[in-house]
């Protein structure tokens, strides 16, 4: 029977290559946009590659200064980076990704009755670099 997947590492926000906060959640989008182009004497004759488009949502508990950190780098369009990185084991996609130049659009909080409240940004990606196993 194959070995229980691992997860020994997380998703970090890095600041000029220091860490500021893990994330909680991480939901991206990516938009690939392809349009067909027509002919007046056929139906889908070529195709146009529209510009791509990299957002993703992310959550941080709202403990110390994380947040504070954060929301001013959205005051101050401060890019950030994202990176994952395979800590041991082969159970993970990619070697790494890196997210670079990553700026937050959007903050929005969540306050719970019990437990620790959640901060949600929403980001924009200029650039995503993945690295397969191999």
């Amino acid at each position: 029977m194959p070995d229980a997947l691992k997860w020994d590492t997380r998703l970090t926000v890095m600041l000029n290559g220091i860490a500021v906060t893990p994330i909680d959640s991480f939901n991206p989008t990516f938009n690939v946009p392809v349009q067909p182009l027509h002919s007046l004497e056929a139906d889908n004759v070529a195709h146009i590659v529209q510009p791509q488009a990299f957002t993703f949502t992310m959550a941080v508990k709202a403990i110390g200064t994380a947040v504070a950190t954060l929301t001013t780098m959205a005051l101050n369009s401060t890019a950030f980076t994202i990176a994952v990185q395979e800590a041991k084991g082969n159970d993970w996609t990619f070697n790494s990704i890196a997210f670079n130049d990553c700026y937050i659009t959007s903050v929005a909080t969540t306050i719970v009755i019990d437990g620790v409240p959640t901060t949600t940004f929403n980001c924009v990606c200029l650039q995503a670099v993945p690295a397969l196993p191999g």
